[in-house]
């Protein structure tokens, strides 16, 4: 598998993913201009809580399908570990949503900071079915379709646009409406790709080795999900309790701009998993990791350069009278370009993954994102305080560059992939830089210009070069 064939596998399950987090970004409009600070704050809530839970609910099972699916010999192995986990899955996500509803009167006033028992069973019903629908699309992934798995994400953003469009503005269903009209979309989505798990599964191939097999690999990623959604979310949670539920409003509208860096890593993450578990069986593989890492970071540091320099233009932008987002969010725009630096350093994280799957090291998993998790709680508790939402945009960027800084050094001693440090430095150099120009048109226009041409001439040398402008087979 070369690079380029990275690079094309990598940009379609990237458009596949951000068309399954484009939902969250194409209602950012709807809610910021319905919705007041808090009400978006509860909604925000809501959401971190299903991103913690759902880490339970998976507890390392898609890392393991992802696993022992893509490096299976057979068809008969690959159904077997298929099977065991869709039967793992399906008992125990009907067990946690049943708890979930059980308590859900006591988990209200905790999660939501409302009183309002109703909407956790929603979430209830969420969870469930999102946990199921992404085993088929986590298949499709690994049997490398990604045309079904762009098609299948397509299909729930139009899903969810639709419904939350019809239940908030035309039933003025509120909170509920968006919620609501989530639960609809999910039972959608698991109904229309079961077919894609029944045609792959048999329950006769369920045995008690893969079962034990499973369970060993995956559960390591089990505190190492909370880690990262301790990292992702739980500012949401400080937020509220420091600054009020309003805060959180604010800060979440930012926040889902700026994670348009989470997408391009997770989408490029989708093609470097299966790339770098098949090529890493491979002698000189490293070389090509060196390249495609140089290759990534151009591009993440451009993306990062670009929407820093024209966040502010652009949520100002009004389509029919309706603003991107709602102007009394408009102030959220200085934490967007922290919030990008985050990810940006989240990217090179993704990237010292290989030594630490090819070498069997999942075990220091958890322990990076333990390190990531502790730094982003203690950086929040002291930032949030004297900066606000600023403050917490700012710990979340530095918990991610020490997180990155660790893994850095332990897949250096496992295994040494050589990394161009100028490649990564440039686009945080380039910023700072830029930031101290006056913020006319053209000075953006020319720092959007200028930094693929420094890139060109002092990350890339000439084989790049001939690889990236097609002059190499």
């Amino acid at each position: 598998m070369s690079v380029k064939l990275l690079g094309k596998q990598s940009l379609t399950y990237g458009i596949g993913h951000i068309m399954a987090r484009l939902v969250t970004f194409l209602l950012l409009p709807l809610y910021t201009n319905v919705f007041t600070q808090e009400e978006y704050g509860i909604i925000s809530l809501a959401y971190a809580f299903i991103g913690f839970a759902l880490i339970l609910y998976r507890y390392g099972m898609d890392s393991a399908l992802m696993k022992f699916y893509v490096q299976a010999e057979d068809k008969k192995e690959s159904e077997s570990y298929l099977s065991t986990v869709v039967v793992l899955q399906i008992v125990s996500s009907l067990i946690f949503s049943g708890l979930v509803y059980a308590f859900r009167t006591s988990l209200s006033p905790l999660i939501l900071s409302v009183n309002e028992p109703d909407l956790i069973a929603i979430i209830a019903g969420i969870m469930f079915f999102d946990c199921l629908w992404n085993i088929a699309a986590l298949v499709l992934r690994a049997e490398g379709r990604p045309g079904l798995f762009v098609g299948v994400n397509l299909t729930n953003v139009m899903l969810t646009l639709g419904l939350n469009y019809y239940l908030v503005v035309h039933m003025s269903f509120g909170i509920k409406g968006v919620l609501i009209g989530n639960l609809i979309a999910s039972g959608s989505m698991l109904t229309m790709t079961l077919p894609i798990l029944l045609k792959r599964i048999s329950f006769q191939s369920v045995n008690n080795d893969v079962f034990s097999k499973v369970i060993r690999f995956g559960l390591p990623f089990l505190p190492a999900g909370f880690f990262s959604m301790i990292m992702e979310l739980s500012d949401r949670y400080l937020l509220e309790w420091i600054s009020g539920t309003e805060t959180v409003g604010l800060y979440s509208a930012g926040y889902k701009l700026g994670m348009f860096g989470l997408l391009l890593v997770m989408g490029f993450n989708m093609g470097w998993t299966p790339y770098f578990l098949k090529r890493g069986k491979e002698p000189n593989a490293e070389v090509d990791f060196s390249r495609a890492a140089k290759y990534f970071l151009g591009l993440s540091g451009f993306f990062m350069v670009l929407l820093t320099i024209w966040v502010e233009d652009v949520i100002q932008v009004s389509i029919g009278g309706i603003a991107i987002i709602g102007e009394s969010f408009w102030s959220s725009a200085e934490i967007i370009p922290v919030i990008l630096l985050g990810y940006y350093f989240f990217g090179f994280y993704v990237l010292q993954l290989p030594g630490i799957y090819l070498k069997d090291q999942t075990k220091w998993v958890p322990a990076f994102r333990a390190v990531g998790a502790g730094s982003n709680i203690i950086l929040n508790i002291i930032l949030i305080s004297k900066y606000g939402a600023l403050g917490a945009a700012w710990a979340t960027a530095l918990a991610h560059i020490i997180m990155a800084a660790v893994i850095f050094l332990k897949s250096r001693s496992v295994y040494p992939v050589p990394m161009n440090l100028l490649g990564l430095l440039l686009p945080v150099i380039f910023i700072g830089g830029i930031l101290w120009l006056p913020q006319t048109y053209p000075v953006k226009i020319a720092a959007t210009a200028l930094f693929p041409v420094i890139w060109l001439f002092l990350v890339a040398d000439s084989s790049d070069r001939q690889l990236l402008f097609g002059k190499s087979k």
